[in-house]
């Protein structure tokens, strides 16, 4: 894969001014433990040290002091570089870090699979997704389950119902029901497992006692197999600060990310074999609809999804994809689909929040009104 533009998946760690030492246009990212234990031996007071990384002077990072007054090279406790792209923040900023193996960074597997399964999700909703379509899906399905099809026959009825042109219009249909259940409990609706159900209908499922629920097990997505990356060499990381456009309040975010003109290798498998050993235990509107021509329906949906969503961006190129933190909502959903709605959805997303301003002043009137841009640039684009 070659990057387009930066690419951050994070480890969920930060790096704070402790951790690093900025020069002009570069930061070295320090090995602390082992410059602590220097300056002791030199006869630095502990104490002292402890004293400034609790309250660093105003216009100080932490180790400039110490790193004077010892006469000491930075670069000796730098464990890796970092150019830095925009500008880097003082005392307050604090660096998301890229995911590493090893101390070197890779993109997870499961980073790459999730961005084909959104574009998957959006091209079977949309090839396949009118509501005669998705019944008889849903029939079948309870059929190859083993279950009756009794237990969800209140489901395929609601989803049947002549209001409902497409299973979107049943599915903004039951997050309202699911608002106004929350709102009876006083409680907030859960917004990460709001499209547990619509995964279950498209990817697979069983039925227990609460009705339907995805099994991965019964996911034709098992199919595709895709490895993590190879090791990405640390020079082509690099700092970027990132600002959120359209915000009311525009405070940056510093990440490591992948530079433009990244290249990394991927396996990406699809296992006929085992899509054809389990021909008859799969099940969901996916398999339904295009499990004989699965593998090209794949790589098809990723094309059409992304070539959309690229158009947004101003984004040039063919076999794109788009991974990592900071691609927006519509990138990580269905949005595109639920946006052409109109006013159906967006009741509903006021009605989640979706689009609240800072300090709850109102929704906006647009949604997604904000975008991430890193020195000029959308984050997570890639070519395949």
């Amino acid at each position: 894969m070659n990057v387009l533009t930066p690419v951050h998946v994070g480890n969920g760690n930060e790096l704070t001014p402790v951790d690093f030492y900025p020069r002009e246009n570069e930061i070295l990212v320090l090995d602390v433990e082992r410059l602590v234990d220097d300056l002791q031996k030199l006869g630095a007071d502990i104490e002292e040290i402890l004293g400034m990384i609790r309250n660093p002077a105003e216009d100080l990072y932490v180790w400039k002091k110490f790193l004077t007054e010892y006469k000491i090279n930075p670069e000796q406790y730098a464990k890796y570089k970092l150019k830095v792209r925009g500008k880097i923040g003082r005392m307050s900023s604090r660096i998301r870090e890229f995911i590493k193996e090893s101390g070197k960074p890779y993109i997870p597997g499961s980073s790459i699979k999730g961005a084909i399964r959104t574009a998957v999700m959006y091209e079977i909703l949309k090839e396949c997704g009118d509501t005669v379509t998705v019944v008889e899906a849903l029939k079948e399905g309870t059929r190859i389950a083993g279950k009756d099809p009794i237990a969800i026959q209140g489901l395929i009825r609601s989803i049947g119902h002549p209001a409902n042109h497409d299973i979107l219009d049943y599915y903004i249909h039951y997050i309202n029901m699911e608002i106004k259940k929350a709102l009876q409990r006083r409680k907030k609706v859960n917004l990460k497992i709001i499209d547990d159900l619509l995964e279950a209908i498209v990817f697979g499922f069983d039925i227990g006692r609460g009705g339907i629920r995805h099994e991965p097990k019964r996911d034709p997505m098992r199919a595709l197999i895709v490895r993590d990356s190879s090791k990405i060499p640390l020079n082509n990381l690099a700092v970027y600060e990132v600002r959120v456009i359209g915000a009311d309040v525009n405070i940056p975010v510093w990440v490591e990310a992948l530079e433009p003109n990244t290249r990394f290798n991927v396996e990406i498998i699809f296992d006929k074999e085992l899509a054809e050993r389990n021909s008859d235990y799969f099940n969901g509107l996916l398999w339904h609809c295009k499990g004989k021509e699965l593998e090209e329906f794949i790589w098809k949906a990723v094309e059409d999804f992304y070539r959309e969503l690229a158009k947004i961006d101003g984004i040039r190129g063919s076999n794109l994809l788009r991974i990592g933190w900071g691609k927006g909502w519509i990138s990580n959903t269905i949005g595109l689909l639920l946006k052409r709605k109109g006013q159906k959805w967006e009741q509903v997303r006021r009605k989640l929040g979706l689009g609240r301003k800072p300090g709850g002043k109102g929704i906006s009137s647009m949604f997604p009104k904000t975008r991430r841009i890193a020195n000029g640039m959308p984050m997570g684009w890639v070519e395949i």
